[in-house]
């Protein structure tokens, strides 16, 4: 065998191979497209039906079997007896408001009877409490001034400066922190918190 046979061998298979990779790779590409069509999802013609199909089914239903102004029958089973049932969906809006109209009338008429009487009772009880309440707040009053005149006759008068608290004045008197309890309890304090320029009974 010479260069040339070989040559001439080498080429053919070469060119045998080139063939059968063409073969392949034109039948894998069909294979994949083949594969790429199988793999369709059904969950898209699903969706697809349920979104055209199901509007074009109620379509059909409302122009073809639907008829608002049938009345609706019902059958009793035991009996035979059959009773139909009528829709009044239109209401007489005249009838609506004479029937309002009388019941409003009505009503403000015994309105103004009950108004009228109220009116005189109020009167007369929104004077009695008036009366009552400046009673009570002169009570009031004269209670309160009695109670800072002992308060004052036992103890001395103090006046709250800015940074004051009932603890530094309970010191500046007592030189003990319980005077705080002593001070709420005769000034009628609920809490510890005071105002600048209020003044407060010390007791002895």
């Amino acid at each position: 065998m010479s260069n040339e046979d070989y040559r001439e061998k080498i080429e053919e298979h070469r060119q045998l191979i080139e063939f059968e990779e063409q073969q392949n790779s034109r039948m894998s590409r069909s294979r994949r497209s083949v594969k790429k069509k199988k793999r369709k999802n059904p969950l898209m013609t699903i969706l697809l039906f349920l979104l055209l199909g199901i509007p074009i089914m109620i379509l059909v239903y409302v122009s073809f079997f639907y008829n608002p102004n049938e009345p609706e029958v019902a059958e009793n089973k035991e009996d035979g007896t059959v009773v139909e049932l009528q829709t009044n969906n239109i209401v007489s809006a005249n009838s609506k408001e004479k029937d309002e109209a009388v019941i409003d009338s009505d009503v403000e008429a015994e309105d103004k009877e009950i108004t009228e009487e109220e009116k005189t009772v109020q009167a007369e009880t929104q004077t009695d409490a008036k009366d009552a309440n400046k009673e009570q707040d002169n009570q009031q009053q004269q209670s309160e001034q009695e109670q800072q005149q002992e308060q004052q006759a036992n103890g001395q008068v103090h006046t709250v400066q800015p940074n004051e608290n009932l603890f530094r004045i309970a010191l500046k008197y007592y030189n003990d922190a319980s005077g705080v309890e002593k001070i709420k309890a005769a000034n009628n304090l609920n809490s510890d918190s005071i105002s600048v320029g209020q003044s407060l009974i010390i007791p002895n």
